[in-house]
């Protein structure tokens, strides 16, 4: 079985992370299964990837604190980039022909880059069986639905997808039996206990410890 994975890669090290450690799973439980993994990460070759993942290294995009979105190392426009980019994504589905596409957070890719591959495989090659992959947490519930509704996600989710998975824990509990959290990060007796998290790498720089 072969899976092509699209990986979300404009800011931080979170995205490509979750993704190796999903693939990583799906090797473990899936022995025959072959991923190959399109992105533009320029952390990836940094990763220690299983046995079984390889991955097609793509022209760096990517955005800065304020959100605007750049090219990181080639002297070329956002536009010219994600031509090139979708192109490649084409190809590389054209030829590894894979048996499942599996794509992250956004329907259509970064700036629509994915949406010509999602059409060639509806139409040339139906037996694909294409997945959104989403976070438990993608942003507040405001903003997450008018983004959507923005880029006409939903639509695009209905007509080229085959499933969703949402990724994260249905429950969390911080009971040492359950976590196997040493005992000085246990709760102490009488207080309220909280769970903050500041992202997988730079969106969390700006928190600050709590005095």
């Amino acid at each position: 079985m072969k899976l092509m994975v699209y990986s979300h890669d404009a800011f931080g090290l979170g995205n490509i992370r979750r993704i190796v450690a999903i693939c990583e799973y799906l090797l473990k439980a899936l022995p025959d299964l072959s991923i190959l993994v399109v992105s533009g990460s320029p952390a990836l070759h940094q990763l220690r990837l299983p046995i079984g993942l390889d991955y097609i290294k793509l022209p760096c995009l990517g955005r800065d604190e304020a959100g605007t979105l750049g090219v990181r190392v080639l002297n070329t426009e956002v536009e010219e980039t994600v031509q090139l980019r979708s192109h490649l994504h084409r190809t590389v589905a054209a030829h590894f022909q894979p048996d499942m596409l599996l794509v992250d957070k956004k329907p259509d890719g970064l700036k629509g880059e994915l949406q010509a591959t999602l059409d060639d495989l509806q139409r040339y090659r139906p037996q694909t069986r294409r997945v959104l992959l989403l976070r438990d947490i993608l942003d507040s519930p405001e903003a997450t639905v008018a983004q959507w509704q923005h880029h006409n996600y939903s639509a695009i989710a209905e007509s080229h997808y085959d499933q969703v998975w949402i990724v994260g824990s249905p429950t969390f509990s911080m009971r040492r039996r359950r976590t196997s959290f040493p005992r000085r990060c246990g709760p102490r007796p009488g207080l309220p206990a909280t769970c903050a998290g500041a992202a997988g790498s730079a969106a969390g720089r700006c928190v600050r410890p709590w005095g």
